[in-house]
């Protein structure tokens, strides 16, 4: 059992804790992610425990860590929930390392008007992006927004979801088609370690990743990717937009995630999963 009862979760960050990438997503981004997946994890154990749990996804894609430490934080705190994950980081790879004390101050800040409110905090740091040669160069960024967010969630005694030495990671079946979110795989994985870094009894059934389908990298898939997610990444840089430039966060208010009636586990598989824990009826 975890040690602690979470009665209400609220998940701030970019496009991988809003869910881009999982099996569906395409088709509704409700309930899709690691973030979303992890919420159901800590409702089937508050279910189970005879209380309520309510949800909250502020993460939206394109968003910076100045966003998400100011306006999604600033949500976040309304909502006065139990606990709170923070991803944030992924879109500030490309700043000039002059920019990373201002980074650690919105961090440190972030954390502490958190915990000063009584919510328990878990930070991800970034994702090491080697699983592609085109992305080797900014792995030492990643590495130096990692330690940033390391050693502030060190100074603050906040437990780290380690996405940054998964792995897994390293390996293009855990990353989707556009190869820079996670695959429906991915966010299972990333949901599974953040169960077991908060302790849950529960988890989602993982394939192995033999079974697992990856992005084509030959010539035709290659020429597909470009035309389908280099070149409109490319528009938007000239454009100084974004992919969330328009849209809302998904769950702004709280879900609560109703729990009617239990389902057998089964084992994940490249269609969008059927939410292996439960039938949680909010998605």
């Amino acid at each position: 059992m975890s040690k602690y009862l979470y009665g209400s979760y609220v998940a701030i960050g970019d496009s991988l804790t809003e869910g881009l990438g999982d099996f569906d997503f395409e088709v509704s981004r409700f309930g899709s992610g690691w973030a979303d997946r992890l919420a159901e994890l800590l409702g089937r154990t508050a279910h189970e425990a005879g209380e309520n749990f309510d949800f909250a996804n502020l993460a939206l894609r394109g968003t910076n860590m100045l966003q998400i430490l100011t306006a999604q934080l600033e949500d976040a705190l309304a909502l006065k929930p139990d606990l709170v994950t923070i991803m944030a980081g992924a879109n500030d790879f490309m700043r000039s390392k002059k920019h990373h004390p201002a980074l650690r101050a919105l961090l440190r800040g972030a954390i502490e008007r958190l915990l000063a409110q009584g919510c328990h905090v878990v930070v991800a740091n970034t994702v090491n992006p080697i699983h592609l040669r085109v992305f080797r160069p900014l792995s030492h960024r990643a590495r130096a927004m990692t330690e940033l967010i390391n050693s502030v969630a060190a100074e603050h005694e906040v437990p780290v979801l380690n996405v940054y030495d998964m792995d897994e990671f390293a390996h293009l079946e855990f990353w989707c088609a556009d190869r820079v979110h996670f695959s429906g795989h991915g966010h299972i994985r990333v949901a599974n370690r953040a169960a077991k870094l908060l302790s849950l009894d529960h988890g989602f059934d993982e394939l192995h990743k033999t079974e697992m389908a990856r992005p084509d990298t030959g010539f035709w898939g290659s020429l597909v990717w470009i035309q389908a997610h280099v070149m409109p990444f490319i528009g938007r840089r000239i454009r100084g937009t974004t992919s969330g430039d328009g849209l809302e966060a998904k769950h702004s208010a709280y879900l609560r995630l109703n729990f009617s009636r239990s389902i057998s586990t089964g084992k994940a598989s490249d269609e969008r999963i059927t939410k292996p824990i439960t039938n949680a009826s909010t998605f």
